[in-house]
């Protein structure tokens, strides 16, 4: 078998090449670049992947018939699900349990037990390892997949089809040997394909590998990702079909007078957020610490809990989004609502938090649809005259809990519009969404695919830098020597022509004994020379009297994640470094020093881990 990798990748390589050497700017003036390439790539890697998501729909499908129907019609009974005698019940409840085993077993053999959802391990992938994920991820992951969702348990789809199309995207990119950037970029474009190709949303799946797996927007990215997107629906609607996730009534916005009770939902869906991802890891650290030896029984534990809970609540299943269908048409009982709301994050911890397999953002579309539904029936009771439906609200409430729970607004909203095709109800969406993330952002101060990182000590930021590499990058070699420094009784024209000869747009002003006294912004002195009073007597004016007192400072015991904060949260060019005791003024650490420092140390560690892989 690794011969016939071999000769696979040996093929691959000679073709690659022989197409770059191909002169096209005779054949059509245009010329075969490196990012033409991998525009190429993104093709391929969204074809594959788009075969790999329908492999992993029909796989679900095969195995949720195989255990839940077809010991019924070889015994010639109703359904399991039916749940009409104390057999099928049994049987419900045992099924999740008998998924959860086969997958801990898979686990313990191929996995050495790791467990937990599939986006974070693409991240860290991106983040930590250069995009490097073993080749046998894509098949090790539908097998498990499949067994826990097809047998009732209640993940989600995207997580596992993201991490088996970003497995294929990085198995080829390897194939060839591509740079580290190239390499991340194949994986993003799997992801993008997998996702895309699952729920028939091209747009949706290539903005989530962008905002959420890559995090970056930038054009050597943008092309590639999206080609791979669009690639991976064409293969998936030729075999599984070209509708919608959800098929929807046109609900649209009532009278302006809903924005006041979408408001109030984006608060709730905002709490509703943090219900969720606290329940999530809640039980996940509880199984964490289950003591047990044979870890592989786990997943069992956490089926049977599932299984227990399907058989009052089957909607909380999640190998079917009919539950969410129901709820947009206002199909479901109140006191169901606000049960599977309860319960469904409950479920999707027991699952993958005892090691099952499954993602969370389907468990949180859903949880937002059922608390969207709820809200809207009340709203739909007291106030029917300016209301919406309830589905209505269950559409938007499925957005603004996703929003919340990944911090990623703008793929929550394109993904939902996508998903449902009903444009008429954008306003509200927008609106609750923002104030969703908004919320659960404060609260939780991170997102349920990197919350996880930082409990671990390696945690990363919202540009998916890593904020444990910072931390460990000594501020002593960050500062440099303050040139843009103003004493306080330096006069009016030296302090503009010190800032005219500048690199920043603020000065620093110190007394006599180099202690800071302020600083003296550009947008300062451009307010002094237009007001027409301060303008006459500038001649007259000093530093000490265009300083503003307030202002950010570091010390030198602090750390580099410290600083990056402060900069990025203020906004500021640079920040001035004083000695703790003396407070007098050693230098200045600016943003571009900081991040031209993190890249060199970043690049050096993945250099450090290729060469290990290659040994």
């Amino acid at each position: 078998m690794n011969r016939g990798f071999r000769l696979i990748k040996i093929y691959l390589v000679w073709l690659i090449r022989r197409i770059r050497l191909i002169d096209f700017s005779q054949v059509n003036k245009i010329a075969f670049t490196q990012d033409t390439t991998t525009l190429l790539l993104g093709a391929i890697t969204g074809i594959l992947c788009g075969f790999g998501a329908v492999a992993f729909h029909y796989s679900i499908e095969l195995i949720n018939y195989s255990f839940f129907y077809l010991p019924s019609e070889i015994l010639s009974v109703k359904p399991i699900l039916d749940l009409t005698s104390i057999y099928a019940i049994i049987a419900a409840i045992l099924i999740p349990g008998i998924g959860g085993l086969l997958v801990g077993l898979l686990a313990n053999k191929f996995e050495k037990g790791r467990k937990g959802e599939g986006i974070p391990s693409v991240i860290d992938a991106i983040v930590s390892k250069g995009g490097v994920i073993g080749g046998n991820v894509a098949i090790l992951k539908t097998s498990q997949a499949a067994l826990s969702i097809g047998t009732g348990g209640a993940g989600g789809k995207e997580g596992p089809i993201v991490q088996i199309g970003a497995a294929i995207g990085s198995f080829f990119g390897q194939l060839l040997s591509l740079s580290p950037d190239r390499l991340k970029i194949l994986v993003g474009c799997g992801a993008a394909a997998g996702l895309s190709a699952a729920f028939n949303a091209p747009l949706g799946g290539a903005l989530f590998a962008m905002e959420i797996i890559l995090r970056t927007f930038n054009s050597k990215s943008f092309s590639p990702v999206i080609i791979a997107s669009v690639f991976g629906t064409v293969v998936s609607r030729y075999f599984i079909g070209d509708e919608p996730a959800f098929q929807i009534p046109l609900y649209e916005l009532v009278t302006v007078y809903e924005f006041a009770f979408y408001i109030v939902l984006g608060v709730l869906c905002g709490l509703g957020s943090v219900y969720f991802v606290r329940v999530f890891f809640y039980i996940d650290t509880k199984f964490e610490g289950f003591k047990i030896k044979k870890r592989y029984l786990l997943p069992a534990i956490g089926g049977i809990g599932v299984g227990i809970i399907g058989v009052f609540l089957p909607g909380i299943y999640g190998y079917s989004y009919q539950v969410i269908d129901r709820s947009l048409y206002n199909n479901t009982p109140f006191i169901l609502l606000v049960l599977l709301f309860f319960f469904k994050p409950v479920a999707t911890g027991l699952t993958i938090g005892s090691g099952g397999n499954g993602g969370t953002f389907a468990p949180s579309m859903f949880t937002g649809a059922m608390l969207g539904g709820a809200f809207g029936q009340i709203m739909d009771f007291l106030f029917p005259a300016i209301s919406a439906p309830p589905g209505a609200y269950a559409l938007v409430g499925m957005g603004a809990v996703v929003a919340g729970t990944t911090n990623a607004a703008l793929t929550a909203l394109i993904m939902i519009f996508e998903l449902t095709n009903n444009y008429k109800i954008i306003l509200p969406l927008m609106l609750t969404i923002i104030i969703s993330t908004y919320i659960s952002k404060a609260i939780l101060k991170g997102s349920l695919y990197t919350i996880k990182f930082e409990r671990e000590g390696r945690g990363f930021d919202i540009y998916g830098r890593k904020t444990s590499l910072l931390r460990q990058i000594p501020i002593n070699i960050l500062i440099e020597p303050a040139g843009n420094i103003v004493k306080i009784h330096d006069t009016y024209d030296k302090v503009i022509s010190i800032l005219r000869t500048s690199v920043y747009q603020s000065l620093i002003v110190v007394d006599d004994d180099l202690k800071m006294r302020g600083v003296i912004t550009l947008s300062d002195i451009r307010t002094t020379l237009l007001d027409e009073d301060t303008n006459s007597a500038v001649k007259f004016l000093i530093a000490g009297d265009l300083l503003i007192p307030k202002f950010k400072s570091v010390f030198s015991n602090q750390n580099a994640e410290d600083v990056m904060k402060i900069l990025e949260e203020n906004d500021l060019e640079f920040v001035p470094v004083l000695e703790e005791n003396t407070k007098k003024l050693e230098g200045i650490i600016s943003y571009t020093k900081i991040i031209r420092t993190y890249q060199n140390e970043l690049f050096i560690r993945e250099n450090e881990h290729d060469m290990m892989i290659r040994e």
